[in-house]
């Protein structure tokens, strides 16, 4: 109310000042000023009624109660900082539903020494971060800021007079200004970088943190501006770091918010970093406004949810134990409610466990004497277990929420993959991933038991580490060794160097971190990877120079003796290596004789198709040849934000595909933590397109493409084959099924990893398994290679007879022994109807590797008709046991250079129209005596078509009552004239 006492008072004197009444409007405000005093002696008035106030004066009492954490440090040159207030009140000794937010609003409480700078803060000054950059303190309206303070003088003059008639007023009197204008950190542009930071706020890993700043920009071209939330342990050292979004170009004022933050265990206190970064091309902007505003740190309690396994990877038939952790718990929760859900979202399972006897530890709230519950040790919380029902393999979710009264929503949820140990080969296949940065920190015996299991056949480790890093590189020699030990190979990449390292190169901006740019110079690499490169290339033999996406190289003149010189400096440290680099498949494939290298790693944006992969592939083997450098691909799974699970899965395992079937020696997941593309979320659990790639790798990454199948379903397929196994791998746009033998001892596993047998089902009296196909891809395993490989091998070479009805045609059948061994049996044909085969069943007799043709001698019957015909071949293995099975082939009836197209429709006054089009594609002209019967006893009609060559000739029928005909069948009898062709059609009749 007092406030806005102030703000009327301020627009009587904008008004009456024009009359020049200004002892009544210093009367009058001193009312509002006495209105201020009193509020200033009541914080918890001021926040009820004047949130902006209420802001300032919490981010005043915050930043006098900073904690004593130590700051993390600024680079050499930066400006010493002021010294810290005292530590009052530990954030984690509070209630937890009255958690103190903290706040630079850039008001007076964060000015206390009037010189536009915020107290505490710290400045880097350098080369190129210059201190001409003006940095300061600003409002956002400098007329009203000029207006109030105009009034604050005119307050201060008459002050002493009321301080003879009111007791107790302090010497000077409250600024309106302080209190009313809204002020922020400007940043006036030129030409150069900022970078500055605030002194820590005191944290504890019992809650977790929402961040937000507020940032405005002007005119920018080059220029970024972003805020970083860094978190320091006790003696200053930064352990994590928090990046929002970059802002650019004319934005208005914008929120940015990072949101669930956890703090890590070791962090004590968390500071603000605001950064003007140039283009990643070095250039910088020399005018240009940014402004930074209302920088929030909140805490919330926190609510951890983690399976038994750190990584969320769960043999089958071991039993899950899910743990909920509550830190700092708010008043009011009694219970935490626990949901299992399925890949699809249905869920499968619910417990809700209580949380009695509330009580506080160490200032926290936590809990004791709890069934399932318990504290864990060194920590500030309590935990609910649950024991989750047995589970098939699969991708899962468990979330956690906490219930209670007055309780606001606290839910979090976690993921976990249950698999199946047993599926596919782990061992010697083709795809990996590249590791991101804390995968080389992973304790090398967790790391290979993490990644063997998934099917991960290739790692591609960063490597480029500080020199005297002893401890660092120990571990990668040790996971290298472990991971050779399960079989997996390891590929060292020499990406970005430390930080510390950048300034030695000559590279003007972040752009210019590339392969190319810094093996340009030796005298600046070489003795920085000398120690490196002496202890890692005793187990790593591969190395790739730059990220799987840096083409920096395509430029470089002489690239043939520059990669030469590289490889030669490298392995002039160790154990002779080899040397990889990135080609985009955009650019021209270099010949062999143009290369050095032994590698090349292949990749596109966006990402390839599994048509353009295929092609792309065989492009590269039609140009090159066997003695050019090794192919590695990047394949990994399109956007989420753009494509539907299934059609992310089909794709992904469609590109697996086509890996198998061409020269590729590795196929690699670039980024695996990409949220996006990755599969796994950020703090490395299982995401939902983990179990289709490791699926998909188990099943065909050691197998070569052999060819596909043809179904009787029309389901698409891929058929895989290696010396002792073989693998189907099957889907179809619309669910369908299946009949067919592959074997004795045939499973299918789902892309899932969930194994099962075929039923079993007796077509025709022969055994064959029911396989249900749908749109996400299935494997059938245990299939009998050499059956496989027969079915795929049978051809019949006429793909058309003419309609010769009561004529012999011959129909020829090819097939090949693809065994090792002799090989006999007998081939019988099943005859459509109104079919006959003068030779139902022939034996034959085949040596391995050869291949034979059998001929049948077709007549076909009078009422034999025109059209595409499922032809089952049936054959019988002499083997012990016999092997029976059906091979099914298409073949078309119907005059040969003739085409016949029908079509019906309901016309107005219930009529029906039947349209005949015929096309003549050979050399003479083709007459037939048309007649077409109805069903029902109806008479039927006749016309004449006489069609020339490349001529197409149409005729109409019409039927009334045509709605006693829809649903029907009628027949088109043809007689060719002076000729011996007998056309039967069936047209089925539709609206």
């Amino acid at each position: 109310m007092n406030l806005r006492i102030g703000g009327i008072l301020l627009c009587r004197y904008r008004n009456e000042s024009q009359y020049g009444d200004c002892r009544r409007i210093v009367s009058a405000i001193m009312v509002a000023v006495l209105g201020l005093c009193a509020v200033a002696a009541s914080p918890l008035i001021l926040s009820a009624q004047s949130p902006s106030l209420a802001n300032s004066s919490i981010s005043g009492s915050a930043e006098r109660s900073s904690s004593q954490a130590a700051l993390g440090s600024l680079p050499a040159d930066s400006l010493p900082a002021d010294k810290l207030p005292a530590d009052k009140l530990p954030a984690d000794s509070l209630p937890a539903d009255k958690l103190p937010r903290h706040l630079w609003n850039f008001g007076r409480g964060s000015d206390k020494n009037f010189d536009d700078w915020p107290d505490a803060w710290q400045r880097r000054v350098g080369r190129r971060y210059p201190k001409y950059v003006k940095v300061a303190i600003a409002a956002k309206n400098p007329a009203a800021q000029q207006q109030l303070l105009a009034i604050d003088t005119m307050v201060i003059r008459e002050w002493p007079r009321l301080r003879k008639h009111f007791k107790g007023l302090p010497v000077l009197p409250p600024s309106l200004a302080d209190a009313m204008v809204d002020r922020y950190l400007k940043i006036e542009l030129d030409g150069g970088l900022v970078m500055t930071q605030s002194p820590p706020v005191k944290t504890s890993h019992v809650y977790q943190y929402r961040f937000s700043v507020r940032v405005m920009t002007q005119g920018l071209r080059h220029d970024r501006a972003r805020a970083e939330f860094v978190f320091v342990d006790d003696n200053g050292d930064e352990v994590e770091t928090h990046l929002t979004e970059s802002v650019t170009g004319t934005t208005a004022w914008t929120e940015l918010v990072l949101d669930r933050i956890r703090a890590p265990r070791s962090a004590t206190g968390v500071f603000v970093r605001l950064i003007v970064e140039g283009a990643e091309d070095g250039l910088e902007d020399i005018r240009g406004e940014i402004g930074f505003d209302d920088i929030s740190i909140e805490p919330f309690p926190q609510l951890q949810l983690v399976t038994d396994h750190p990584m969320g990877i769960h043999p089958v038939g071991n039993p899950v134990d899910a743990a909920a952790t509550v830190l700092g718990l708010p008043s009011g929760a009694t219970q935490v409610l626990f949901r299992l859900m399925d890949v699809d979202g249905h869920e499968i399972t619910r417990q809700l466990s209580d949380i009695p006897n509330v009580v506080a530890v160490d200032g926290a709230q936590t809990q004791a004497g709890l069934r399932g519950a318990s504290k864990p040790s060194g920590s500030r919380g309590m935990q609910v277990h649950w024991k989750l029902p047995d589970l098939e393999p699969g991708f899962y979710r468990v979330m956690a929420s906490l219930q209670g009264r007055n309780l606001r929503t606290l839910a979090t949820e976690t993921t976990f993959a249950v698999i199946d140990p047993a599926i596919g080969q782990s061992n010697q296949g083709s795809f990996g991933w590249t590791l991101f940065e804390s995968g080389r920190d992973m304790p090398p015996r967790e790391l290979a038991g993490w990644l063997a299991p998934l099917g991960v056949n290739w790692v591609k480790i960063p490597c480029w580490i500080e020199p005297n890093d002893t401890a660092t590189a120990d571990r990668i020699l040790d996971a290298s060794s472990r991971l050779q030990d399960v079989g997996i190979q390891t590929i060292g990449v020499l990406d970005v160097p430390p930080e510390s390292q950048v300034p030695l190169f000559d590279i003007r901006g972040r752009r210019d971190v590339v392969a190319s740019q810094l093996f340009r110079d030796s005298r600046v690499w070489q003795p920085l990877l000398e120690p490196v490169m002496t202890r890692l290339t005793l187990k790593v033999k591969m190395w790739q120079l730059g990220g799987n996406q840096d083409y920096s190289f395509l430029d470089r003149s002489h690239l043939q003796e520059s990669i030469a010189e590289i490889a030669t400096g490298l392995q002039g440290y160790g154990q002779p290596i080899e040397v990889a680099i990135c080609w985009p498949w955009t650019e021209r494939d270099l010949l062999p004789s143009e290369t050095s290298w032994n590698a090349v790693q292949r990749s596109s944006e966006p990402e390839l198709t599994a048509d353009e992969l295929d092609e792309y592939l065989r492009l590269e083997e039609l140009q090159g040849s066997r003695n050019g450098p090794r192919t590695w691909v990047v394949v990994e799974p399109i956007e989420q934000s753009r494509y539907g699970r299934n059609d992310r899965i089909l794709d992904l395992a469609k590109r697996m595909a086509v890996v198998r079937k061409h020269r590729v020696q590795a196929a690699f997941v670039s980024q695996p933590r990409d949220p996006e593309r990755g599969l796994l979320t950020a703090d490395g659990r299982p995401e939902e397109m983990l179990l289709p790639w490791r699926t998909t790798s188990l099943m065909i990454g050691n197998l070569r493409q052999m060819g596909s199948l043809r179904l009787r379903s029309k389901a698409e397929n891929i058929v895989f084959a290696g010396a002792d196994r073989a693998v189907v791998m099957l889907w179809s746009p619309k669910p369908c099924e299946e009949l067919i033998y592959l074997g004795d001892a045939v499973q299918v596993v789902d892309i899932w990893g969930r194994r099962q047998p075929l039923e079993l089902a007796e077509v025709e009296g022969q055994l064959a398994h029911r396989v249900k196909i749908g749109p996400r891809p299935i494997f059938i395993t245990g299939a009998d290679p050499a059956l496989l490989a027969f079915r795929m091998s049978v051809e019949v070479e006429q793909e058309q007879v003419d309609s010769l009805l009561g004529q012999t045609q011959p129909v020829d059948v090819t097939f090949t022994n693809p065994t090792r061994e002799g090989l006999g049996g007998s081939l019988s044909v099943l005859a459509p109807e109104h079919w006959s085969f003068n030779e139902p069943s022939i034996p034959w007799e085949l040596q391995a590797g050869k291949s034979t043709t059998l001929q049948f001698n077709l007549v076909l019957g009078n009422s034999a008709k025109v059209g595409k015909y499922e032809v089952p071949l049936r054959f019988e293995h002499q083997a012990i046991p016999a092997k029976k099975f059906t091979v099914y082939r298409e073949l078309t009836v119907g005059p040969i250079g003739l085409r016949i197209e029908t079509e019906t429709r309901l016309l107005a006054g219930n009529q029906l129209r039947v349209e005949i089009e015929m096309t003549n594609d050979s050399g003479v002209t083709q007459a037939y005596d048309c007649m077409l019967f109805p069903q029902g006893g109806r008479q039927y009609q006749r016309r004449f078509i006489t069609v020339k060559p490349g001529e197409t000739v149409r005729r109409e029928f019409y039927w009334d009552d045509a709605e006693s005909l829809l649903g029907s069948t009628m027949l088109l009898r043809a007689g060719e004239q002076d000729g011996k062709r007998i056309l039967n059609y069936e047209i089925p009749v539709r609206r």
